[in-house]
């Protein structure tokens, strides 16, 4: 990993480098191998970080204790899927996390692999607090796609695939959700649709580095 917490600031650049294991050569999963056609799919939940951090900030008053509780610490204790990734290798096509956003980083993938992406915005999968949270809230849905800090696995795979990684998401115990699909377009983009189709209007895809 390099240059994950790179950002800007007003003081000098500051790169650093975590090293933390090594893959076998050739069986990296890398962003840029998606196929138009192929489904977008993402582990567990989607933004309970994001929402977390709003209810630190005091910003979900209205959001019962044990909810809110449940949020704070999926925001400050990450849960990265260090047991599913590895066995994704000859499954998924391209792969990412997901830090800047869902949105950002699906844009991330998109940009290096040549295509479009869309998210059906109701199969995002949220969990039961964060449903508590958003509770009919366009705005706070919206927060949660695109605010980041998941560290979820944002992957894409052949439709082909669908039955395999259903039997390992029950194998590992870690939930695998099909929430849209890669698209051919003329430039790199994301577009997430509501439940009649339409696109949504995003005043901000997630994370923005510099």
């Amino acid at each position: 990993l390099v240059g994950g917490d790179t950002d800007r600031t007003p003081g000098p650049i500051t790169i650093a480098v975590t090293a933390l294991g090594e893959i076998a050569v050739g069986k990296t999963i890398r962003r840029g191998g998606a196929r138009a056609g192929e489904t977008v799919f993402v582990t567990g939940t989607i933004g309970d970080a994001a929402l977390g951090l709003m209810a630190l900030r005091g910003s979900l008053a209205d959001l019962a204790p044990a909810a809110s509780g449940f949020l704070a610490d999926r925001y400050r204790l990450p849960r990265p899927r260090v047991a599913l990734g590895p066995r994704l290798v000859g499954v998924a096509t391209a792969s990412i996390d997901v830090s800047d956003g869902l949105v950002a980083d699906l844009r991330h993938l998109c940009e290096v692999s040549g295509l479009g992406g869309v998210v059906e915005a109701a199969r995002v999968p949220l969990s039961p607090a964060a449903h508590e949270a958003v509770a009919g809230e366009r705005e706070r849905l919206l927060a949660a796609i695109t605010g980041g800090d998941d560290y979820e696995i944002l992957f894409t795979a052949p439709r082909s695939a669908a039955e395999s990684l259903a039997r390992l998401a029950a194998e590992i115990g870690v939930p695998i959700t099909a929430i849209g699909e890669m698209v051919s377009a003329p430039r790199p983009a994301v577009t997430v649709r509501d439940e009649n189709g339409r696109p949504l209007p995003l005043a901000a895809e997630g994370w923005t580095h510099f």
